[in-house]
């Protein structure tokens, strides 16, 4: 028994001393590193709750080609401020993951920042001391200019729900929020929802910061106000508060308001070296014809006939392809290897033809709403529709829209997976990029992309503005907008609607495909397909890379085996000189230089100076 007790006791040694040797070689590596990019702190004691949200955190910072490490707040503590500053301009603490932290962390970030190095505060992180206590004041109070846990005080009243208020259009701008993703008086709101309420904490203001630093606030129930979103300057860097739970929304099917944060402070605020998730740096537009019923056998020809189907716009075009809608046999179906043969036939050189779920709109939708199909039959419906539309097309189904919004995660996804999709239209998520979407805290696919609608207000299609009482210049100047985001921000968007809907608003329609038109030919946007955009972001996020730098400048390395083609670096002209190197193309703005790879090189090595 001693003899066991011994060898118990040795291996427990043996394995901490592993782990610690693993840990200390992490910082090491870390503080001798070169490679720019961000920090994501985190408590070890808070991983076994939390670990869902370092997932969440990880992934959006891979889909917008941002280098990132995560460390032990412990192992941070033991670096050298001045060898992290240099290579690691940005720290995240998230929230859940950073609510306890040790107290000698004050003073090390205070250093930090006054070298020039950003924090971003996520919700409530370093609300707690080390046995788990909360503080009458929060960690990094001060520094924001905010106390924003009140718990000693107010105890259960500490924690509310409200909604976010953008305070005017220059800074939704600002905060990458799209217009239509807000409710009334600038409300943050979603899709069938309206405004939408979030939890938040009570904070107060603690002196030394200025309402020009408050970027949006939280309104109660009861009419409170409290700041939301905080971006000012401390010592030579940056400081960002965000009053709401990024990473757990996040994984919660909720992604806009992290992602949207994290572009704001890193690539407007900080302006740090990044690649782009679009072909060649440019925004993206989707726009996603549903084509349900045989009522389309009429709009069809109209669209061709009235140019709302332009050569040069590569559309999704999804279709329900049976002969059915609402029951079997019903004879209301668009009937695609039937009657509706021609119609498929007459739009296949507009776009992509993809699954509008499986063979019957309203039926099958609404059969899985009430349970009645399991998995077996979703897959075999959804699989009768692809054969349907491979028989006329030649080629492989790989774009799904679910009818009606019906697609129960994560089993829809599994199912498409199965069958070889590699993207679909999503109702959660809503008015955010093309992502690799979460559910119940984890990751549905890394395989599959979901494609948020665009919306406008509680509406998305137009005939749901048509209900909503939307006028056609409220809605012309809506789908503008939504252009000229995704020109702007250099992402992408899907908008969708039904043939049918025309009618609603055919002026706005016809304005805004002028408009998306004229905004390709100049070379600011790319109209493509789901499938187009699903296949360069999974071909971006294989894309190995690194930003080093030294006194003399920066040196990107890039390698991808599927080839480099379209990859683009975005690279801060406050800090480098503009490039000259064979087999790149250089665009500009204001705050960057883009750098796009040419031909298909699986490695490039590019070296840029500083100013």
């Amino acid at each position: 028994m001693k003899r066991v007790l011994i060898i118990a006791i040795t291996a427990a040694i043996l394995i901490f001393s592993i782990y610690s040797i693993n840990l200390i070689y992490k910082a090491s590596r870390l503080s001798r590193s070169q490679n720019l990019g961000v920090l994501l702190v985190y408590n070890p004691a808070l991983m076994r709750d939390y670990s869902y949200v370092l997932q969440a955190y990880k992934s959006v910072l891979e889909e917008e080609g941002v280098s990132h490490d995560e460390i032990n707040v412990n192992h941070l503590l033991s670096l050298r401020v001045e060898d992290i500053v240099r290579s690691k301009p940005v720290i995240i603490f998230p929230d859940g993951l950073a609510q306890i932290l040790p107290e000698e962390l004050r003073e090390w970030i205070k250093d930090y920042l006054s070298r020039g190095g950003s924090i971003a505060v996520i919700y409530d992180a370093g609300i707690k001391d080390i046995r788990g206590a909360f503080l009458d004041e929060a960690m990094f109070s001060e520094m924001i200019g905010i106390n924003y846990i009140n718990y000693n005080r107010l105890h259960k009243d500490a924690y509310t729900l409200g909604y976010i208020k953008l305070d005017n259009k220059v800074d939704m701008d600002f905060l990458e929020i799209p217009s239509g993703k807000t409710d009334k008086g600038l409300l943050l709101g979603g899709y069938a929802y309206g405004k939408l309420e979030y939890p938040v904490a009570r904070n107060d203001l603690r002196g030394g910061i200025s309402e020009q630093q408050i970027y949006a606030h939280v309104i109660t129930g009861r009419g409170e106000k409290y700041p939301a979103v905080v971006i000012r300057d401390y010592g030579k860097g940056k400081v960002l508060y965000v009053n709401l739970p990024l990473g757990h929304l996040k994984a919660y099917s909720d992604d806009l308001p992290l992602r949207a944060m994290l572009r704001t402070f890193l690539f407007k605020s900080v302006k740090i070296p990044h690649l782009l998730n679009t072909h060649n740096g440019k925004g993206g537009l989707v726009i996603n014809w549903h084509i349900d019923s045989s009522i389309e056998w009429k709009s069809t020809p109209i669209m061709l006939r009235d140019g709302y189907l332009i050569k040069g716009i590569e559309y999704s075009i999804h279709i329900t392809a049976g002969d059915s809608m609402d029951e079997p046999g019903d004879g209301l179906g668009f009937d695609a290897c039937g009657r509706g043969r021609p119609f498929v036939q007459a739009v296949l050189n507009y776009g992509v033809i993809g699954s509008h779920g499986g063979w019957a709109h309203n039926w099958f939708s609404r059969n899985i709403e009430n349970g009645k199909f399991s998995k077996k039959e979703v897959y075999e419906y959804i699989k009768k529709n692809n054969d349907c539309l491979e028989d006329i097309t030649g080629y492989r189904i790989v774009e799904y829209a679910a009818p009606n919004g019906v697609h129960p995660q994560p089993m829809t996804t599994g199912v498409l997976k199965k069958l070889g999709f590699l993207s679909y239209y999503y109702t959660g998520d809503t008015g955010s990029a093309p992502n690799r979407t979460f559910i119940s805290g984890r990751m549905v696919s890394n395989k599959i992309i979901a494609f948020p609608i665009m919306p406008f207000g509680r509406s998305a299609s137009l005939n749901e503005m048509k209900g909503a009482g939307k006028t056609e210049d409220e809605v012309e100047r809506w789908l503008i907008e939504t252009v000229d985001y995704a020109v702007r921000n250099r992402t992408v968007r899907l908008i969708y609607s039904h043939p049918y809907d025309i009618p609603n608003y055919p002026s706005a329609l016809k304005s805004f495909l002028a408009y998306a038109d004229k905004m390709q030919k100049v070379d600011k946007l790319e109209i493509r397909s789901m499938s187009y955009f699903a296949k360069f972001l999974l071909k971006f996020l294989k894309t190995g890379y690194t930003f080093k730098a030294d006194d003399k400048g920066l040196t990107l390395s890039l390698r991808n085996p599927e080839g480099l083609e379209g990859i683009t670096a975005a690279i801060p002209k406050e800090i480098y000189k503009r490039p000259d190197t064979d087999g790149v193309v250089v665009h500009e703005d204001e705050d960057y230089y883009y750098l796009s790879i040419k031909g298909n090189p699986n490695e490039r090595i590019i070296s840029i100076e500083r100013l």
